[in-house]
């Protein structure tokens, strides 16, 4: 399970590093730049919901299969792509494949393990991220010479042994159910989304106010109205709405939001501030970006170990204390442009983020029962997806990305980066709301012991 997530990251870190590079060579217009990114971000957050779905209806390992055998299949379509446009349809296939594999995953994890073994599986499984995070950057470096096709299909050795892996590994009778699929609430969420996201990823092109942003937003808002009241209804619907009352996973899913707005978006400018302001090789720009994903494999592998001390909401507080201090120490390694500040700063975002990463998902999936894992694990991802889109989107645009310039790169990254450590500080101040009320439900009980 672990290896297929990694799988994932390892696609998209080396994709965002080299970028730059084969956009320098190809010509690519900014806009066809981040749609390469942004195309698969898209599909992969619309269909979440839908690929966790599948995985409670037909069960988690012949969905994690399928979505292998569909992200093998948009690696070598990208590869051989003769145009931007085709590229870009490839990139969304793979989002589509991808979408397939993540809810699969968790809902593995949910089902495998117990109360006391799951925050340490889930410890693991965010921790693959970090190790496909570090060593994309690096690979991308020694690829990106041999263009775009050398970098996507660097994709298939992995998906190869995530298969073999699915194969011998996971249980081909895992718990599903046998409720029908909604399909009319897959729909209305898969409209609401696409075109919200949409007008997110346009907005930086067209104009926040121009026709194409606003009638998509409007568009999705309708959807997204529709949408609610049909799962309100609906006697077998997509998503149980009453999740969302639970303050725990509601909470939880605003803290990954936000948290990964801020890590995505910090990842993005972190490669074009690199190698456009700074002149960096691709392989150079991936060494320095090292501590970020390497940091954050560690943290993972710590919110465990914080979750035996303290309470999950307090664990989360600290690992989010320590993020914040990270990110503005990165904003301000950007304004001196010093490249030891900056590693030395990549260090506590990466490892704030990742043991908040760990410890939010584990109060999101420790709320559910086994039978709804997969929606509860694709609504999970759907945060983390969403708040990567949007990371993406506001950052590029404070950085100026649709007239992108070694000078504009180098004076607005720091107002980027400082964007991002706001968004870690609300994330903090959503945690210390959560403790707070756990801690003010608690005392009563306590109050009451003899």
């Amino acid at each position: 399970m672990s290896a297929c997530f990694a799988c994932i990251a390892l696609d998209n870190t080396k994709l965002v590093a080299a970028l730059p590079a084969l956009a320098r060579v190809s010509g690519a217009s900014p806009i066809l730049q981040r749609w390469t990114i942004e195309a698969s971000l898209l599909v992969y957050a619309s269909l979440l919901l839908l690929g966790g779905s599948l995985s409670e209806r037909f069960g988690a390992r012949s969905v994690l299969l399928l979505g292998l055998c569909g992200f093998a299949g948009a690696s070598v379509a990208g590869a051989c792509a003769g145009s931007g446009y085709w590229l870009i349809a490839a990139r969304a296939a793979s989002g589509a494949a991808t979408a397939c594999m993540t809810p699969a995953t968790l809902a593995t994890l949910k089902h495998s393990f117990d109360d006391r073994e799951r925050p340490t599986a889930i410890a693991v499984w965010t921790a693959s991220f970090g190790v496909g995070a570090a060593l994309g950057p690096v690979l991308a470096g020694l690829l990106v010479d041999h263009g775009i096709s050398a970098v996507l299909l660097a994709n298939l050795p992995p998906i190869a042994l995530c298969v073999w892996g699915s194969l011998r590994l996971v249980p081909a009778d895992l718990p599903r159910h046998d409720r029908p699929l909604d399909f009319r609430g897959a729909s209305l969420c898969l409209a609401a989304a696409a075109c919200g996201l949409f007008a997110i990823l346009s907005g930086p092109t067209h104009g926040w106010f121009s026709f194409e942003v606003v009638s998509s937003a409007i568009v999705g808002a309708g959807c997204l109205a529709l949408a609610l009241n049909w799962l309100r209804r609906a006697r077998h619907p997509l998503i149980d709405l009453t999740l969302f009352a639970q303050e725990r996973f509601a909470k939880a899913l605003l803290v990954i939001f936000l948290a990964y707005f801020a890590f995505s978006g910090v990842s993005f400018v972190l490669a074009q501030y690199l190698q456009l302001a700074r002149g960096k090789a691709t392989l150079h720009a991936g060494l320095l970006s090292l501590p970020l994903a390497s940091s954050l494999l560690l943290g993972t592998l710590i919110a465990p170990r914080l979750t035996l001390h303290w309470r999950a909401e307090r664990a989360l507080g600290i690992s989010l204390s320590v993020a914040f201090l990270g990110a503005a120490l990165v904003s301000a390694a950007s304004y001196v442009q010093s490249d030891l500040l900056l590693c030395l700063s990549l260090a506590p975002f990466g490892a704030g983020c990742g043991s908040a990463f760990a410890t939010a998902t584990e109060l999101v999936l420790g709320s559910v029962s086994q039978q709804r894992a997969g929606t509860a694990a694709a609504v999970s991802e759907s945060a983390f997806e969403f708040g990567g889109v949007l990371g993406v989107a506001v950052l590029s645009t404070l950085l100026g990305s649709a007239s992108i310039s070694e000078t504009s790169v180098a004076e607005l990254t720091p107002r980027a980066l400082g964007s991002a450590a706001l968004a870690v500080l609300f994330a903090w101040l959503v945690a210390l709301g959560l403790s707070r009320s756990v801690a003010a439900r608690a005392t009563p009980s306590e109050c009451s012991d003899p």
